[in-house]
């Protein structure tokens, strides 16, 4: 699932499933090293990472780019981010830590009393490549063309009560504060997104009348300053990336030069990874990767994510539109078959439409397992004995494909014929936008770990990812409260209400939570498991 580059309150953020790029985030991990870990073999650590692509960049400019997920994982590395994510150990693997936001470029960012007014001070001495320090006026015109361009951050700060250029205010040289509308629990992990920096006095150089935030230079000129910055970029080709030795942040760089090639064809891939000419594949199909668990040389890091898969239910569609015939469907739904058979028991059963490890996840919030019996007679409490309905589903999806296959069978007994619609990326957009699909399978993950974010892009009305046409008023009355409400206690409150309501509602089949799996040669080490899908480059390394 990825939503649309222009946001609006309702239609903020989501990073899409499997794109161009296989990634997700995880909870726990097995099979990732610790980045201060000697690699498999015990060898010296090597100066260059080689990694590999399935496509070329869109665009350099992260402002105007919304789809393009190999871009948004270079942004993450070669953009310098104010604040960041910190690093926790679970299971014996790192992973990204949404509960830990912490200052990176940044000195301290921090809110008043009244979690309304957030100062953000910079570290001085930072520069970008081209020698110019950064400083607080390169925040505000970067968060000034942010709103003039009325895309990604202008969009998702709406979530914040950010609207107006005028709520970002320099202080000093090094001082910058966000006057918001109203507090928000969301403020970290918005401005995690969000607080990004252009290098403002190389900016204006490249400015026009015509072009006054130098948007035609942006999009063809790397970005400086991040944890990497890029030395070399071939169109279609390669880009290389070169550690930020300026970088003033914790954990800097663990690898010095890392090459990333663009590798069309997932088989490909798989063969240069198995030959050693890349150390990470991340392109490689799930089958490639099914296959890979066996080659010599090569490991498949397996971890919890939280990527979901569902079937949404049209509630405004016959029959989907009663409540019973969605809880047939639920019931009908072989989930530990799909678990098994689909991802060979590398998923995680779902038992809510939160997803598992987001903070107020309760499995009351899915009560529904697979019993024909128990969807028999939810069909006939809505005085049917057999439906029919199409399912669609992307093309070209294999594993789409079996899930479809296995739920048309099983719900076949229960009196649920299901006619099977694989539809290309074009057609599902349209048909999605004229709301005339009645069920359709879903995968994706959020980039924010929490139900407020949650229900804004999937659950309110206009919510740009809310398929399902789904709409209750006491779902519309929490999220307006949640708004304001930024007592962790609170919000856990109106979370289990809203877990509450959707199991009686069922708006979605939720199926499972299939792990991230990652194919890298042996001697990689280091990998911090992204809970938004965005690998931060500077963990990772690998052995000469």
């Amino acid at each position: 699932m990825a939503d649309s580059p222009r946001l609006s309150r309702r239609s903020v953020f989501q990073l899409g499933g499997v794109g161009a790029l296989l990634l997700a985030t995880g909870a726990c991990a097995s099979g990732s090293k610790d980045s201060t870990s000697s690699s498999a073999s015990g060898g010296a650590k090597s100066s260059t990472l080689k990694i590999a692509v399935s496509s070329y960049i869109s665009s350099w400019d992260q402002d105007f780019v919304g789809f393009d997920l190999t871009a948004l994982m270079l942004y993450k590395n070669v953009f310098p981010y104010m604040i960041d994510y910190g690093v926790k150990t679970v299971g014996g693997s790192r992973i990204l830590d949404t509960e830990t936001i912490m200052p990176t470029f940044a000195e301290s960012f921090e809110p008043d009393a009244a979690q309304k007014v957030w100062t953000l001070k910079l570290r001085k001495g930072v520069k970008f490549a081209s020698g110019n320090e950064m400083k607080a006026a390169d925040v505000k015109w970067s968060k000034d063309r942010a709103f003039a361009a009325q895309a990604n951050v202008a969009g998702i700060y709406r979530t914040i009560g950010l609207t107006k250029p005028e709520q970002v205010v320099v202080v000093d040289d090094y001082t910058v504060e966000f006057h918001q509308e109203f507090p928000s629990a969301l403020t970290r992990q918005i401005q995690a997104i969000s607080l990004y920096v252009f290098d403002s006095v190389e900016a204006k150089k490249h400015a026009t009348d015509a072009d006054p935030w130098a948007k035609e230079w942006f999009a063809k000129n790397p970005p400086t300053g991040g944890y990497f910055n890029v030395t070399k970029a071939t169109q279609g080709q390669e880009i290389e990336l070169t550690a930020n030795d300026g970088y003033p942040g914790p954990e800097p760089a663990k690898t010095k030069t890392i090459r990333i090639s663009v590798v069309p064809a997932a088989a490909n891939q798989r063969l240069q990874l198995q030959a050693g000419d890349i150390d990470i594949a991340l392109g490689a199909s799930p089958r490639d990767i099914k296959d890979l668990k066996s080659a010599a040389g090569v490991e498949v890091l397996s971890s919890a994510s939280n990527k979901q898969v569902a079937i949404q239910m049209s509630t405004t569609t016959a029959p989907f539109d009663d409540v019973n015939v969605r809880k047939a469907l639920a019931y009908a739904t072989p989930y530990e078959q799909i678990i098994r058979n689909v991802y060979g028991g590398d998923a995680r059963p779902a038992k809510s439409v939160v997803p598992l490890d987001m903070p107020g996840y309760s499995e009351k919030g899915y009560p529904y397992t697979y019993d024909i019996d128990k969807a028999k007679a939810a069909l006939a409490a809505a005085g049917k004995t057999s439906i029919s309905s199409e399912l669609v589903f992307e093309t070209d999806n294999e594993e789409q494909q079996q899930l479809a296959v296995l739920v048309q069978s099983e719900a076949r007994k229960a009196g649920i014929e299901l006619k099977l619609t694989p539809l290309d990326p074009a057609t599902l957009a349209d048909r999605r936008g004229k709301k005339n699909i009645p069920l359709q399978i879903t995968s994706g993950q959020l980039w924010v770990n929490d139900v407020e974010y949650m229900l804004a892009t999937s659950f309110v009305k206009g919510a740009n990812l809310n398929y399902a046409n789904y709409s209750n008023p006491r779902i519309e009355q929490i999220y307006q409260q949640s708004h304001s409400t930024v007592d962790p206690a609170a919000r856990n409150q109106l979370w289990a209400q809203v877990q509450d309501i959707m199991a009686e509602d069922v708006p979605w089949v939720v199926i499972c939570q299939p792990n991230f799996n990652l194919p890298v040669r042996k001697s990689v080490s280091g990998w911090v498991q992204p809970m938004d899908g965005l690998a931060r480059l500077r963990f990772v390394s690998a052995s000469a």
